[in-house]
């Protein structure tokens, strides 16, 4: 498995959990208790731990799954032991998905048996007679008849569950690597100086919305003032029609008087000269 393909398939997950003491066999025969560690950060409404079949694809595709409490007294959650799978032969492993659907992340991979769970050990303890046993300087020889039956496929599946160990570790690694690489940058100080830039910004905007409001006024008050102009135009334009009427009469009375005048002083008779 190459790095690229690595990264494509991990490249979404964040890592933010770990999962702790996490065997390699469970007894679906008892409660499954599930520990988990938080890594900067807080448990959110939504948040969830699921059980999901090795190989998983889709965060639809899980098996079971147990929400995680908000405010717990310690990091575990409960699989109750009558939903839990009895499948001996897949193999499985926990993953933390956030309310968004996001996996937070993933577990080592483990089985399901139905001993119990001190009984989970792939070997039982050997009881061996002394004369049993011969010991050379590079090999511990038993005799076959001391030596209780093992179950072939618990070999195999032992043997599975290491390589899917090792090549879990191997991705765990690789995840760290490529996380490291896409390290978000701390955009805290260009957020800073956005804020103080949008602050001076809604200060220039009340001071002219302030200078606008003035000038409204302003004009408001000009217009009363045009209006009160006009109204004492208007009167001083009908006083001044009303002298140049006055003033009109007058002339014509004027005149009708002066031609009277000259009319009574054309019938007196010639005063009489001496010769």
């Amino acid at each position: 498995m190459d790095s690229s393909s690595l990264e494509s398939r991990f490249s979404s997950i964040l890592p933010r959990i770990e999962f702790v003491d996490v065997q390699d066999l469970y007894s679906y025969n008892e409660d499954l208790a599930c520990k988990y560690s938080l890594i900067d950060y807080r448990v959110q409404e939504g948040d969830r731990i699921a059980i999901f079949k090795l190989g998983w694809q889709y965060v639809k595709d899980y098996v079971l799954f147990e929400w995680v409490p908000k405010f717990p007294e310690e990091n575990l959650v409960v699989f109750n032991k009558f939903s839990l799978p009895n499948s001996t032969i897949e193999i499985y492993q926990f993953c933390f998905i956030s309310g968004e659907n996001n996996v937070l992340g993933a577990s080592e991979p483990f089985q399901f048996c139905d001993r119990p769970r001190h009984n989970l050990s792939l070997f039982s303890s050997i009881p061996v007679q002394k004369k049993n046993i011969c010991l050379t300087d590079s090999t511990l020889l038993m005799n076959e008849s001391s030596l209780p039956s093992v179950d072939v496929d618990a070999m195999d599946k032992n043997k599975e569950i290491a390589r899917l160990k090792d090549e879990n570790e191997l991705l765990r690694n690789t995840l760290k690597v490529i996380v490291m690489q896409k390290q978000p940058k701390n955009y805290d100080p260009d957020i800073q100086k956005i804020k103080e830039r949008i602050f001076d910004l809604q200060t220039m905007v009340n001071s002219q919305q302030s200078q606008i409001k003035e000038l409204q006024m302003q004009i408001i008050q000009c217009n009363e003032e045009q209006k009160q102009l006009q109204k004492e135009k208007m009167n001083l334009q009908i006083a001044c029609d009303n002298l140049k009427t006055k003033l009109d009469n007058y002339e014509t009375n004027i005149h009708s008087a002066v031609d009277i005048e000259i009319g009574e002083l054309e019938s007196i008779p010639p005063f009489p000269f001496a010769k």
